[in-house]
């Protein structure tokens, strides 16, 4: 065939694609994703710094449903044994934290429960592929057990550095084996910029420590890690324990982990305040007599929270402990009863979880607590993914939806008056709907963590009904608190109203599809002649 006549044929045929289209256009509107929700996956929003307010916990994988710490005196509301370490169990976990308005969690490493720890990294990127901005992660070694019963790992020879370090990197690839989207690294707890890593007593179970340098820590991650995710080229922010010295020289920041029984202990480090707060601990039914700092109820953590709020000094508030069991410090959701005392500890001692009953009574106190010290706004959105149309007739009714995420710290419910809306009181704005889309208190596990918590996100079913004037008509969409205020990321989209093409314009478009068929048989048939 002639280069002049396939050039002919081509032209005919994007032509006839072109009119096509355009019949499609003229004559469906049907709606579309506007924002092609193939992933929700994103980058996390926070980067933090030595200036920034962070609510931190550390957070045990020691558990299923028969094995683990099984003798904690505050027995979870579901039961011990729903404690499975498995996804399922670890979204509820996480989604806790999240309700919590916790920013970062300090996940327990050591050699044993690394399925259980991998389990918990994969209900994180289950729930990322929903949309929810999760807390970030950071390890929390433990060398006490790590090395519990084999000689001392000695610091100051290569093979002791290797042994230190690879307990990090085996932390980093059971991470990344469960989150291989490229948002991934940006869930790793970072400050300034650099990886976060954290460490109890390296004086336990270590010979020569000092000799452990920041190089020897970094250049290790580096080899192993950077090629596929350079943000371990940038250093590393290293914290360690606080009130039992010594610890490692080159220790960026120090926190009181897991060393005094105390409500509130506060340390200055490196020109860097952190603070530790305990809602109580018990450790009777594994140890005789064993110690206790009472809860009665809760006031002493609520005080311990109102002294931080008066110490402008302090930029990190680490929660000892979200869930350690056995020693009694957790703040998950637990029952409030009485609590459970291990028959044959000797253990005679008495507390009260909450004077309200309240399964939730840390969890809504550490709420409160962080939203009146961290930097997030009390209410903020982003707005996800949509499926709004682009054209729609005169009195057209459909039905879309949109996804929304809540970024601030105060939690929406229906009750208190949570809505998505049209911004009916902008000049000229037309309504498309009735103008206010509702949450349903029954719906989206509100019953359960009390309302659509920071992070998670929430779709609002829109019913669009179009005016009956055509036109171009510019909308304007957002959350907002009713009575209160408009908040978080404004949805700006724009409607075309187009009339239904008259019989005479059907009847033209019809011709015009025929003679394009008509046109694409004859190049057909003198495309076979060549």
């Amino acid at each position: 065939m002639e280069m002049g006549k396939r050039k002919q044929c081509i032209s005919t045929v994007s032509k006839c694609q072109s009119l096509l289209y355009a019949a499609i256009l003229c004559l469906g509107t049907a709606s579309a994703w506007a924002q092609p929700p193939s992933t929700l996956f994103s980058q996390a929003p926070e980067n933090y710094t030595t200036a920034s307010h962070i609510v931190s916990t550390t957070v045990f994988t020691w558990f299923d449903a028969n094995a683990g710490q099984l003798s904690g005196p505050w027995q979870p509301l579901e039961g011990r044994a729903a404690w499975t370490g498995t996804p399922v169990f670890w979204q509820d976990q996480v989604k806790q934290m999240m309700s919590a308005n916790i920013d970062v969690m300090y996940v327990h490493l050591i050699p044993e429960f690394d399925q259980e720890r991998t389990n918990l990294f994969q209900a994180l990127n289950q729930l990322r592929a929903q949309g929810y901005d999760v807390p970030k992660v950071a390890p929390f070694l433990d060398p006490l057990i790590t090395w519990d019963g084999q000689p001392n790992v000695n610091l100051a020879t290569t093979a002791g550095k290797d042994a230190f370090v690879g307990q990090y990197t085996r932390f980093f690839n059971e991470y990344y084996s469960v989150n291989q989207d490229s948002a991934a690294d940006s869930y790793l707890a970072q400050m300034n910029g650099r990886v976060q890593l954290d460490t109890w007593h390296v004086k336990f179970n270590t010979d020569n420590f000092t000799s452990l340098t920041r190089a020897d820590v970094e250049t290790r991650l580096s080899s192993a890690l950077a090629p596929a995710h350079p943000v371990f080229n940038h250093g590393i922010h290293m914290i360690t324990t606080a009130l039992n010295p010594p610890t490692l020289t080159f220790a960026d920041e120090q926190i009181p982990q897991f060393e005094i029984t105390a409500y509130n202990s506060t340390v200055n480090y490196n020109n860097y305040t952190a603070t530790q707060l305990k809602a109580g601990y018990w450790d009777q039914n594994v140890r005789n007599p064993g110690s206790q700092l009472p809860r009665d109820g809760g006031t002493h953590y609520t005080a311990a929270w109102n002294q931080v709020l008066n110490n402008s000094a302090v930029h990190h508030v680490n929660i000892e402990s979200w869930n350690e069991y056995d020693e009694g410090s957790g703040i998950y959701r637990a029952n409030p009863g009485a609590p459970f005392l291990k028959p044959g500890s000797g253990n005679t001692g008495t507390d009260t979880w909450s004077t309200t009953n309240d399964p939730l009574q840390y969890i809504k106190s550490t709420a409160a607590g962080a939203r009146a010290f961290n930097d997030s706004p009390d209410r903020d959105a982003q707005i996800l993914s949509h499926n709004f149309p682009a054209q729609m007739k005169p009195g057209q009714v459909i039905d879309a939806s949109i996804l929304v995420r809540n970024m601030g710290d105060l939690s929406w419910t229906a009750a208190l008056g949570y809505k998505f809306g049209q911004q009916e009181f902008r000049p000229g704005e037309v309504l498309f709907g009735p103008g206010r889309f509702l949450l349903d208190d029954t719906q989206n596990e509100i019953s359960t963590y009390g309302g659509i918590f920071r992070g998670r996100p929430v779709t609002f079913q829109i019913h669009l009904v179009a005016p009956t004037t055509p036109g171009t008509y510019l909308t304007h969409w957002s959350m907002l608190e009713e009575n209160v205020s408009w908040f978080g990321q404004e949805l700006d989209w724009t409607f075309q109203v187009v009339p239904e093409p008259s019989g005479l314009a059907l009847a033209t478009l019809g011709f015009a599809i025929l003679a394009c068929r008509l046109a694409l048989l004859r190049r057909r048939a003198v495309y076979s002649d060549q």
